[in-house]
């Protein structure tokens, strides 16, 4: 029995970890956007000081960093590391092409990118329903928690009376950036989308770090969230 306790906890050292980014890098009129690279680099970090596998993907296989959270993050020593040694290989990968069955974990990236994009993705819907239903973490942070709009599972939205949360209708506000993703140019706020859908949506406050955690379904509101989400993922999965 010792000798098969061992031999579990040994194959269970390094869970694989999913990361989602955006193939998104433009807003509707145009201007550069893209997947945020602190809701990126700060769970990296935290997966891979845990030891975990991190791989990647994304929803055509091309993504792009959004520069303005390149610019923001210049004095951030985690994005710029990030920078160096990952970010050449992140999101090399269809999202269609990824089996859900090798991973312990999916976390969506956020970036404005994701708001044109993941609420629609088919391979968005599979990747979540597969690993819900197997009782697997499935996290998104910031923008991320959009992804969620459109899923429901035996006829009932995946969030309804859940806790959940995302970037906020004031956070939009603070960066001049509500009536973007609002209808008709986008699918609508996180806060409205899934307010709406029946969640019960968190605000933690305008930049302030914010996590619930529903059954297996983990959401961060922002990027000071992506760290303190990914240390939320590492002890669920360190059980």
């Amino acid at each position: 029995l010792e000798a098969s306790r061992s031999s579990s906890s040994v194959s269970r050292l390094m869970p694989k970890v999913l990361l989602v980014l955006t193939s998104v890098d433009k807003y509707p009129d145009g201007s550069p956007t893209g997947w945020y690279l602190p809701e990126a680099a700060h769970p990296y970090m935290k997966f891979k000081q845990a030891g975990f596998d991190i791989e990647w993907a994304s929803i055509t296989g091309t993504a792009t960093c959004d520069p303005s959270s390149i610019d923001a993050s210049k004095d951030d020593k985690e994005c710029m590391d990030f920078i160096k040694e990952a970010i050449a290989g992140a999101s090399q990968t269809k999202l269609d092409d990824v089996d859900t069955g090798a991973y312990d974990a999916v976390l969506f990236v956020g970036g404005f990118g994701t708001m044109w994009d993941f609420p629609e993705s088919a391979a968005c819907e599979k990747v979540i329903k597969a690993m819900y239903a197997a009782g697997k973490v499935v996290a998104a942070v910031c923008h991320g928690p959009i992804v969620f709009k459109n899923i429901e599972v035996d006829g009932v939205h995946i969030l309804k009376g859940k806790e959940v949360t995302g970037f906020t209708n004031a956070e939009e506000n603070a960066v001049g950036k509500y009536a973007v993703v609002s209808e008709p140019s986008g699918p609508g706020s996180c806060e409205d989308v899934l307010a709406a859908k029946g969640a019960l949506f968190k605000d933690g406050g305008v930049f302030e770090a914010n996590v619930c955690i529903a059954g297996n379904i983990y959401t961060g509101q922002n990027p000071p969230s992506a760290g303190p989400l990914a240390e939320a993922v590492v002890a669920a999965l360190c059980k």
